[in-house]
């Protein structure tokens, strides 16, 4: 396969039920997306031509697009989308990764749904609404980074906000918070809620570790991972104890170890928030656990 972006003459993307080069691809000045950030995404890994845990995507996706009345109501909704046909979505995404040259190691896959263009305040019902698949390189961490892990700085701008617990297109808050983090040396942001609660990272989920016991945050104002879901899933096979808390910031010092998921990394364990180091990394469960999670998408 040509390396994407070398010989590769053109960028494909799935854009309202069909493969066009990138250059075909426009949206309206109208449409609901680009003018308030009304829609949702996904993002996925694929590995070798194939889309990892596509039907959990596509599940978190339908729930969301519900919930923000983004389904066209007299096209049967969700079945109209083919949300609920994983296959199809598999299919559709391996055809558009070997159109991009990226059938062979990692790649990044976006899906866009947004209301498209309809008038009215609201939520007005989509009359035709705007669907597109976006397929690119993806470069995981380093061997390096996953073993020295991240550093995270506490985010002091504001709080999540109302809708993170859907992935939707107004995403201003995680990218400032996220070149804050940036600007200062850090990894990645640590995000808290409006109560004060550790809630996500702006990529990813928290996963508050001791031996053999997990703890997840209980704020509704966070977005539940597909791979914290997958993760969690692995440590009560394994017998861990899997709880659910509010967790302040004054009592992040109770746990001896913190990871951060997500459908891309997997799983990266941080090495200190703050400044302030953290007892263990569990670097070793890390790595297995990260292995299991990908070596199984890739069955999914």
């Amino acid at each position: 396969m040509t390396p994407f972006g070398a010989l590769q003459k053109k960028r494909y993307l799935w854009w309202n039920g069909s493969l066009v080069p990138e250059e075909r691809a426009r949206v309206s000045p109208f449409d609901r997306g680009f003018l308030y950030g009304d829609g949702l995404f996904e993002t996925l890994r694929a590995e070798n031509g194939r889309v990892l845990y596509v039907g959990d995507h596509l599940e978190r996706l339908t729930k969301a697009a519900t919930l923000l009345r983004l389904l066209p109501p007299d096209e049967g909704g969700a079945s109209a989308l083919d949300l609920e046909a994983p296959h199809i979505w598999a299919r559709r995404i391996s055809e558009l990764l070997e159109a991009n040259g990226l059938k062979c190691g990692a790649a990044r896959v976006k899906i866009v749904l947004t209301r498209g263009e309809v008038t009215g305040v609201g939520l007005p019902p989509p009359t035709v609404p705007t669907v597109v698949v976006l397929a690119e390189p993806y470069t995981p961490p380093s061997a390096e980074a996953y073993r020295r892990g991240w550093a995270l700085r506490t985010d002091r701008n504001g709080c999540t906000p109302p809708l993170a617990a859907m992935k939707t297109l107004n995403y201003l808050y995680y990218l400032r918070a996220r070149q804050d983090a940036a600007d200062l040396g850090f990894d990645e942001a640590i995000l808290y809620d409006n109560e004060g609660h550790a809630a996500e990272t702006t990529t990813g989920s928290l996963l508050f570790l001791q031996d053999g016991r997990c703890t997840v945050s209980a704020s509704p104002h966070r977005l539940r991972g597909t791979a914290e879901r997958r993760i969690v899933e692995m440590f009560r096979e394994d017998g861990w104890i899997v709880d659910e808390a509010f967790i302040p910031q004054r009592n992040l010092a109770a746990y001896e170890g913190l990871w951060v998921t997500n459908a891309l990394l997997g799983i990266m364990p941080v090495r200190a928030i703050d400044g302030r180091a953290l007892p263990r990394l569990f670097g070793a469960r890390a790595a297995r656990y990260r292995d299991l999670f990908f070596r199984r998408g890739v069955k999914s």
